[in-house]
């Protein structure tokens, strides 16, 4: 292989959501959480989960189509500096640098506020939920050792607003 041909391995966008990849996510977010800790600045993680329902029972693994136009809707509520990406198969993480835990709640609020006044139009018979939790530094500083601590905590959050 040529130094002029990219390696698989280095792509850095999830093909279905056409946002950053987990590998990215985990490498910013590394970046970050380091620079916040150095130097005592705000660091904020969102994770949303998103749920697909055909009727009322929950649908097994989206459609494509789907996931990226929930990926297009997120990215739409992100700010500049702000980095999102697909976390995990139902989740996407957006990280908020220079910017705190209530801060970062602002922009989750304004995201699925807007997702409830004009839900995505998906194909027929498909229904889409989002929830969200945050997690950030310096308010979390207390239970965030790591970089990967963020939307672990974040997810916690989520889980435990849902019951």
């Amino acid at each position: 292989m040529d130094c002029e041909t990219p390696a698989a391995w280095v792509n850095l966008i999830d093909e279905e959501s056409g946002l950053y990849n987990r590998l990215y996510l985990v490498h910013f977010l590394t970046e970050a959480f380091a620079r916040a800790r150095r130097y005592g600045a705000p660091l904020g993680c969102v994770l949303f989960r998103a749920s697909w329902w055909r009727g009322l029972e929950e649908a097994g693994r989206p459609p494509a189509k789907a996931v990226n136009a929930l990926g297009r809707f997120l990215l739409l509520g992100v700010r500049e500096g702000d980095i999102l990406g697909r976390w995990a198969e139902r989740e996407f993480l957006l990280v908020t640098p220079s910017t705190g835990w209530a801060s970062a709640r602002v922009c989750q609020r304004k995201i699925l506020d807007r997702l409830a006044g004009e839900p995505l139009k998906l194909e027929s018979g498909l229904a889409l939920s989002v929830r969200a939790g945050e997690a950030g530094l310096p308010e979390d500083a207390e239970r965030l050792r790591y970089p990967e601590d963020l939307p672990l905590l974040a997810r916690e959050r989520l889980l435990a607003a849902s019951r």
